[in-house]
């Protein structure tokens, strides 16, 4: 058995006498025991005749063989050890370096002023740092390990307002039409509206006007809501700007966070005011003089493509060619002489003459006379001269302003009509139940051209312009105004001592870390023996 063979142990098997209940009654000492148990061995016929086997026998050899497979486990565990040893070092003395030095030993408010700015410092430092993004990860945030997967995983600080200004703010205006919300009923409305009781000879220019502020005025929301996702980035890089050390004085930490979000609210204010002004200028001045803008005679050159196409391929009729052959170049010259006048062509004594004519005759003829280069070019130019032609379908009972004609009535009842009464005027007129005409639907196009056109410059400049005064307004001035709102507010001698206060825990954990810190020492010291 000591030998190993019968039952083989990986260890093997170690041979010793106990002390027996006759033994533990007389009292029996352990170092007596120990004498008696060397003395058995010795002295019996068996194990004292092998070496080797004596020396498996008795507690002494047990408790070296012990000994030797402890120290052998230690050897191999040791470099573990050591690193698990400094490792826990580290982490208490980053912890104790962020408790700092008790507040009780520094001497006067001085020294508590002194660390106070630092602190300040240090916050400011961290907090222009981010934005900037000159790195500082690991010192603005109270782990490492977390900062550094922050730094490599997501956007982090200034990457994140650049992110709301070109994938959030940018591509979500990029997708707002010129025609959203706006149909071509409306803008026939407002074509009729700005006519008045005279149906006008071209396009009134005040119908663009009203259109394009209307929708140039769409732009403000996203240019307000872009101001209030800055805002919120800023408040979350503050309370990621903190040093580990704020957090030993929780008096001090309240009134820097209540101090920082009055800096941003007061800033918000002006940034919101200057994005609303932005649209405002836009819509204080139309200017259709713009390099960019497409301009009257171009819009009309465009859209007599269109129609010659149109034609060509069976669409929609337009006027005879030797009229748009006049009424462009009617266009040409007064655009050329002055581009974007307000003014409008009188008819020639002819072309009075030819509409006195047609009024009489029941049917429209276009004026045949070009523009008066006298007159101005304005942002619209001759298109269809006399009053509207209205188209009549001969299945419809009713004419283009939805009254019933009484004439074919009575025609087709064959009696001839006593008296004469109009219908009812209704309290809603709308052109959503006439079809429009042809000269109806050539002034929409153009409207929707020269919109489009104006709008797209419109967009381009508030694109540029909301970024800009975002970052002047709100984000600069709160980076460079930070460090002396914090020390004007905080940095006060009656205040100071009262700031300063630790927490009531901060003391004891100091003291456990210390303690912690003297134990850890004295374990490496045994381990490197």
């Amino acid at each position: 058995m000591i030998h190993n063979k019968v039952i083989p142990l990986r260890r093997g098997y170690v041979g010793i006498v106990n002390r027996g209940q006759r033994d533990v009654d007389a009292d029996l000492s352990i170092r007596e025991g120990l004498r008696k148990e060397e003395h058995f061995f010795r002295t019996h016929p068996v194990y004292s005749r092998d070496r080797s086997l004596l020396a498996k026998c008795g507690t002494n050899n047990m408790a070296k063989s012990l000994n030797n497979i402890l120290m052998h486990h230690i050897r191999e565990c040791l470099p573990e050890l050591k690193n698990r040893i400094t490792n826990m070092m580290a982490d208490v003395q980053s912890e104790l370096d962020a408790l700092g030095a008790p507040t009780d030993d520094t001497s006067g408010s001085t020294a508590l002023g002194g660390h106070l700015l630092a602190l300040l410092s240090k916050f400011t430092t961290n907090f222009a740092s981010m934005i900037d993004g000159r790195g500082g990860h690991g010192a603005v945030t109270t782990h490492a390990s977390s900062s550094n997967a922050t730094g490599t995983n997501e956007l982090y600080g200034g990457a994140r307002i650049s992110y709301i200004f070109n994938d959030v703010f940018t591509y979500s205006l990029m997708t707002v039409g010129a025609f959203d919300g706006l149909t071509d009923a409306e803008i026939r409305t407002t074509i009729s509206n700005a006519n008045g009781t005279r149906p006008a000879l071209f396009v009134p220019e005040i119908s663009f006007d009203i259109l394009v502020r209307r929708q140039i005025s769409r732009l403000e929301q996203p240019g307000l809501q872009c101001v209030d996702l800055v805002y919120e980035e800023l408040q979350r890089m503050a309370s990621q700007c903190e040093p580990t050390e704020l957090t030993r004085f929780p008096k001090l930490r309240d009134r820097m966070v209540e101090t920082v979000s009055g800096l941003l609210r007061r800033c918000v204010g002006p940034t919101h005011l200057m994005v609303g002004n932005l649209v405002k200028i836009e819509l204080a001045y139309i200017n259709t003089s713009h390099p960019d803008f497409i301009g009257g005679s171009r819009a009309v050159a465009h859209l007599m493509d269109k129609v010659g196409k149109d034609e060509r391929t069976g669409g929609m009729s337009a006027p005879s060619s030797s009229e748009n052959e006049d009424e462009i170049e009617g266009v040409g010259a007064s655009s050329n002489k002055q581009n974007g006048a307000v003014g409008a062509t009188p008819l020639s004594s002819s072309s009075r003459n030819d509409y006195c004519r047609g009024d009489e005759e029941n049917r429209a003829i276009a004026p045949t006379s070009t523009i008066d280069e006298s007159g101005g070019g304005g942002i619209m130019n001759l298109l269809f001269g006399g009053n509207r032609n209205y188209t009549t379908n001969p299945n419809n009972s009713a004419n283009t302003n939805g009254f019933r004609s009484p004439s074919r009535r009575n025609v087709a009842a064959d009696v001839p009509p006593s008296i004469v009464q109009l219908p009812q005027v209704p309290h809603a007129m709308r052109h959503s139940d006439v079809p429009p005409t042809d000269r109806e639907r050539v002034e929409t196009e153009i409207i929707k051209s020269l919109i489009e056109s104006y709008f797209s410059i419109v967009r381009k400049n508030f694109i540029d312009m909301v970024p800009k005064t975002i970052m002047y307004f709100l984000v600069n001035h709160v980076r460079d105004a930070m460090q002396n709102e914090l020390v004007s507010e905080l940095y006060r001698d009656a205040e100071v001592p009262t700031l300063m206060k630790e927490a009531e825990d901060i003391a004891q954990r100091r003291k456990t870390c210390i303690e912690m810190k003297e134990l850890l020492m004295k374990a490496l010291e045994i381990v490197n023996e």
